[in-house]
């Protein structure tokens, strides 16, 4: 999913007056959290992330998480849109699914990926 897909899509689902600006900063924040702290504790981290900016091509930049994952991305920017707006009940709702969907995520991440400092073993 690129960025202006997810961006898009949470746009549709809760329609609003949030600057893309601050919602890529949203989405870079997120990404952020997701190389330092599950990524980097695995072999095969990919290199560096340095987050998001204004040069940043939204058409084309794809997101960390890939398919069928990538919902946590619409997930995370409606949570971040009923926080902004001050709807709490459905920004509860919100951070339930999107805890869903981390989890789920950070657990199949876990199951393929070799964790730091694991010996592998050959026969």
């Amino acid at each position: 999913m690129t960025i202006l897909e997810a961006i898009t899509l949470a746009d549709l689902d809760r329609p609003n007056e949030i600057s893309v600006e601050r919602k890529l900063q949203w989405l870079s924040t997120l990404d952020g959290r997701i190389y330092r702290e599950l990524m980097l504790t695995y072999d095969d981290a990919p290199p560096a992330f340095s987050g998001y900016d204004e040069q940043t091509e939204l058409r084309t930049t794809e997101l960390m998480v890939g398919f069928p994952f990538d919902d946590l991305y619409l997930r995370y920017l409606v949570l971040r849109i009923d926080l902004e707006q001050g709807e709490l009940e459905r920004y509860n709702n919100d951070a339930a699914a999107f805890n869903r969907v981390w989890k789920s995520y950070a657990t199949n991440y876990g199951r393929t990926h070799v964790p730091l400092g694991v010996q592998h073993l050959t026969f």
